[in-house]
């Protein structure tokens, strides 16, 4: 009887992804690293863009770029 025990375990551990939990959890932070720098150079972007087109700072022009980035100021 034990041994069809350890036959089903082994079978249990085959049949399991190749990927375990273990690299969901790394490929959680990767995504999440990747998403980060995405919003990162999309500001960095329209901040550029302001720079480029506008010869004076204005707080209200910072502050909504500010917004539409979702950073908000109090």
């Amino acid at each position: 009887m034990a041994y069809e025990k350890q036959d089903w375990k082994d079978t249990l551990q085959t049949a399991k992804p190749e990927r375990s939990r273990p690299d969901d959890d790394i490929d959680q932070r990767k995504k999440k690293e990747a998403r980060m720098m995405y919003t990162r150079r999309i500001l960095q972007k329209d901040i550029n863009n302001y720079i480029k087109e506008n010869e004076s700072i204005r707080y209200r022009d910072i502050d909504a770029i500010g917004r539409k980035h979702g950073f908000y100021t109090t």
